[in-house]
């Protein structure tokens, strides 16, 4: 039986609310997008509970729910609530030594890996993400930095 998310080496470092900014890129790394987000992580019943919110400047303003599931003793299968096209894609998160998360994403139909995202938790309040994603052919398809704070606990 897997252990308890709460008892995870990592994730459980990951709870509280995050602000950042978030740095999209092409696959020859130049800029496309650029915008802020506010991320809230929690551990209920065994659960990662995450929100995320986005904030753009046109003033759109998104929020995604996920919810992951212990599926390992290191691993969580991560859905999100409120985004009927991940309905197609498994996702995976899984601890690595004492800070780092990797996600792993696929395509549900094709089994083809789509992008994998690591998160470095660099100390107790600041954690850096770098995300690649890729075409179904598997050719880089874009880049991503995200950098953020711990505001709350």
């Amino acid at each position: 039986m897997p252990k308890q998310l709460s008892d995870f080496q990592v994730f459980p470092k990951h709870v509280g609310t995050w602000s950042g900014y978030w740095i999209r890129m092409d696959a020859n790394a130049q800029e496309t997008e650029r915008f802020e987000a506010e991320i809230t992580q929690k551990i209920v019943d065994n659960q990662w509970l995450q929100t995320n919110t986005y904030y753009y400047a046109d003033g759109r303003i998104v929020t995604n729910d996920f919810v992951g599931k212990v599926i390992s003793n290191d691993e969580i299968e991560i859905e999100a609530l409120d985004v009927p096209a991940w309905g197609g894609f498994t996702t995976i998160a899984r601890e690595h030594a004492d800070n780092i998360i990797i996600f792993n994403v696929w395509n549900k139909a094709t089994g083809n890996l789509l992008a994998t995202e690591m998160i470095n938790l660099v100390n107790q309040d600041n954690k850096c993400r770098t995300s690649q994603s890729f075409t179904e052919d598997g050719k880089l398809k874009g880049l991503m930095l995200i950098v953020e704070k711990r505001i709350s606990n």
